[in-house]
């Protein structure tokens, strides 16, 4: 349910992994709601405490059993959103041309990307080693990804951008599973 998530949520924020899920796979049908729960997780994670005066955020503390709620920084992924063939930059910043290259620019901006900008450019994904360099181990993160079968629908014969994404959500799956602060 969208109360356990939310509690799950705000518990791995503060490092708690007992009976927390690193990682939710929301599959329904159109007009579900996973959007709606995306949504939620994006408030409370950029809100942290503020989001106590929001109705029934209190139901998700007691659910969490937590009295506050940690500021988690957020990257954003949407399918029908990002073209790989065309990019993403805006002014002065670096064109993101792969997820992984936008998830390191949304963790941290032109320095992050750096870090990743040869894999960017050749459309090979990161290893877990370079997920260790991107991400702060004191720092909450939340990563949504939504609309994924559009884009690897869009970009399955680019680069083969169909497997090297499906690579890349393996590798950071399996690297949020390793930490207690991503989600």
């Amino acid at each position: 349910t969208l109360l356990d998530m939310a509690a799950q949520t705000i518990r791995r924020f503060s490092g708690i992994t007992t009976e927390t899920s690193p990682v939710f796979n929301l599959t329904t049908q159109f007009g579900g709601g996973k959007t709606h729960s995306l949504t939620l997780l994006y408030h409370l994670a950029i809100s942290g405490n503020k989001a106590k005066k929001f109705q029934g955020v209190d139901r998700i503390l007691t659910k969490a059993d937590l009295d506050e709620i940690k500021t988690a920084k957020v990257a954003i992924f949407v399918g029908t959103e990002f073209s790989s063939v065309n990019g993403r930059s805006d002014g002065d910043e670096p064109v993101r041309r792969t997820p992984w290259g936008e998830l390191a620019y949304q963790i941290g901006g032109t320095k992050s990307f750096e870090q990743f900008s040869e894999l960017d450019k050749s459309f090979i994904p990161p290893g877990g080693d370079d997920l260790n360099k991107l991400f702060d181990k004191k720092q909450p993160y939340l990563i949504l990804f939504d609309e994924l079968l559009n884009y690897v629908s869009k970009h399955r014969k680019y680069h083969d951008l169909g497997a090297q994404f499906y690579n890349f959500l393996q590798t950071l799956t399996e690297f949020v599973r390793s930490r207690d602060n991503i989600v």
